[in-house]
């Protein structure tokens, strides 16, 4: 028995003394290098555990800034595996051979146990069409909440968006970092990022390219000078390259290259070891990605160059094998499904609105069309004591003219009640696009309508004084 226990002992000690031999070496691209183990590893950063006057510590270093990793093989003991040792040993012991089924059972319940918890499941989001309506922050939260909550760590983004509306690009960023703790995200490129999309990319842990894919033109508004709001312009686009910038620093991206997709007096340039800058660097092969004067979008080929991406030609699910983790397992359908019924919220009320305004317009021309105190092909007779009383055919042509009058207010108020309920829908949803209405103008304006709609009801049958000129 002593001897038994001897060999286990002997065993994790050569395990224990391999560890501390092994060593990785990670060189940064302004030369400094570290010698120690790597523990952490992917496109966004890189941690290394270091000791100094036998004291360790832990350093973290942002990928664009890693030159190359060195991974020292660690030697394996050349005694047997440590499994095939202890069935030996477990022969010095009681027979195991002859275990009841019941055992037997237990314990093959116990190894599909062990391999449902050694999963990686990850759920596939696509993120396509217009920003803020096919794709928007609402749907976002709703499907990284049941991520969340059914254990699912990684979010595969599926990106082919031209762009859309800045305000759900701002609130997904919020909504992003929410869950940025819990959930890891890896944003894979299909053709393009583009504008409001871009955000998905700046706040991914990894960054996956199709050969032609781009990203970029992420500029909010165009500085156009016969807007009148310039300065205005100016000044939205600096805060939000601040922030999707910042966004992207904290990933481990270089956030020059992001500030260069909003603001256009920035420049974009990279050195001999792809290291990015904002300016030209010292050296004879500097190479300018974007210049003063013109809105980023960076190709493929360029965020491979520069080491912000991978260049990738699979699909989702072989993703896993690239990035290390084993039994890589999507949750099928999960993602789109969710995204697919904020979609059609938003689109059914963009449709909704559009109809109601469309009503609005049409109902208020044949309002001004038929209002009939408008009119003065109105004739009347003076009787005695000089009263102006109109002639039938005069009252026939007012009242048809009001009745077509008090259907058109009816439909304008029709409309602005469906208006306002969208805009309380929308807000709900943050489909902040669709609530441009506000509540004290479409007030003031339901008050005004249903007015005037009393005055014709009022005066539907008798043509007022007024309305008969001199």
């Amino acid at each position: 028995m002593i001897h038994r226990h001897m060999i286990v002992l002997f065993i994790a000690f050569l395990a224990f003394t391999a560890s501390l031999c092994s060593a990785d070496i990670l060189t940064l691209k302004d030369g400094t290098v570290y010698e120690g183990v790597i523990t952490k590893e992917n496109r966004a950063e890189v941690v290394i555990e270091i000791t100094i006057a036998n004291i360790k510590t832990t350093k973290t270093f942002p990928r664009y800034k890693v030159k190359s990793i060195e991974h020292k093989a660690v030697e394996t003991p050349a005694e047997e595996k440590p499994s095939e040792s202890k069935k030996d040993l477990d022969t010095d012991s009681e027979n195991d051979s002859n275990k009841t089924s019941r055992e037997s059972i237990r314990e093959q319940s116990t190894k599909m146990r062990v391999s449902a918890a050694d999963r990686t499941p990850f759920m596939v989001i696509p993120v396509i069409g217009m920003i803020g309506v096919e794709t928007n922050a609402n749907g976002l939260r709703k499907a990284l909440h049941q991520a969340k909550r059914r254990k699912i760590n990684h979010i595969v983004f599926t990106i082919d968006s031209g762009g859309g509306f800045v305000y759900d690009a701002v609130e997904t960023l919020k909504v992003l970092k929410e869950f940025d703790e819990e959930l890891t995200y890896h944003a894979l490129v299909e053709e393009g990022a583009i504008s409001a999309a871009s955000v998905y990319v700046a706040a991914a842990d990894d960054i996956f390219v199709r050969p032609d894919a781009r990203v970029g033109g992420a500029v909010a508004y165009s500085e156009d000078n016969t807007s009148g709001a310039t300065e205005v312009d100016a000044k939205f686009n600096s805060i939000w390259a601040a922030e999707i910038a910042a966004r992207a620093e904290s990933k481990g991206f270089p956030p020059e290259i992001f500030r260069a997709m909003v603001v256009l007096d920035a420049e974009v340039w990279f050195d001999d070891e792809n290291k990015v800058f904002a300016s030209r660097p010292s050296g004879a092969n500097a190479q300018q990605i974007d210049s003063k004067g013109t809105i980023l979008t960076i190709r493929a080929g360029q965020m491979v160059q520069i080491g912000m991406a991978t260049e990738f030609t699979g699909e989702p699910n072989e993703l896993g094998e690239l990035l290390g983790l084993q039994n890589w397992s999507e949750v099928p359908g999960m993602g789109k499904r969710i995204m697919d019924a904020s979609s059609k919220e938003r689109i059914k009320l963009t449709e909704k609105f559009k109809f109601a305004i469309d009503t609005f317009a049409d109902a208020r021309e044949d309002f001004e069309l038929n209002a009939p105190q408008s009119f003065s092909d109105y004739r009347y007779h003076i009787e005695r004591n000089g009263l102006r009383v109109p002639e039938g055919t005069s009252v026939q042509l007012w009242r048809k003219r009001s009745s077509a009058s008090i259907i058109a207010c009816d439909i304008m108020l029709q409309a602005l009640t469906q208006i306002a309920d969208v805009n309380r829908r929308a807000k709900k949803a943050g489909a902040l696009h669709l609530d441009i209405v506000p509540d004290s103008i479409g007030d003031d304006a339901y008050t005004t309508i249903q007015d005037a709609r009393n005055w014709l009801q009022s005066n539907k049958n008798s043509i007022p004084q007024s309305a008969l000129g001199g």
